[in-house]
């Protein structure tokens, strides 16, 4: 995914940054060189928690991908495609996240907004 950083900062000594995206905009730890606020640089998601179904994971009303903050927490909605042995994968637009599930998706798949209270970024270099 694409994304351009719009502020750097560290919180107790880890590097964060804010960004924008074609899909919104959103906060996240970040985990390579420190970029500088303006680069356009392109990077994979990751979510490192776990979810549960009605929790912080459900059926969304928008079949739009997008990233929103909204007291603290980021809001994710995408395509869940599939879903095996307590993973899915989440499709925002050409991106996939892999996402880990306590128990598999009660019903059909397809948009769902999921409820994260950290991303990680990582640059891919390309």
């Amino acid at each position: 995914m694409k994304i351009r950083t719009t502020d750097v900062f560290s919180v107790q000594d880890t590097l964060c940054v804010e960004f924008s995206s074609l899909f919104g905009n959103g906060i996240a730890f970040w985990h390579g060189t420190k970029p500088n606020i303006g680069d356009v640089l392109d990077v994979e998601l990751e979510l490192d928690e776990v979810f549960s179904w009605k929790e912080n994971i459900d059926l969304s009303s928008d079949t739009t991908p997008k990233i929103t903050v909204n007291d603290g927490i980021q809001i994710i909605t995408g395509e869940l495609i599939n879903d095996t042995d307590g993973c899915a994968v989440l499709k925002i637009g050409d991106s996939v996240i892999l996402v880990e599930l306590d128990q598999p998706v009660p019903h059909e798949l397809g948009f769902v907004d999921v409820r994260a209270t950290a991303i990680h970024l990582y640059p891919t270099n390309i």
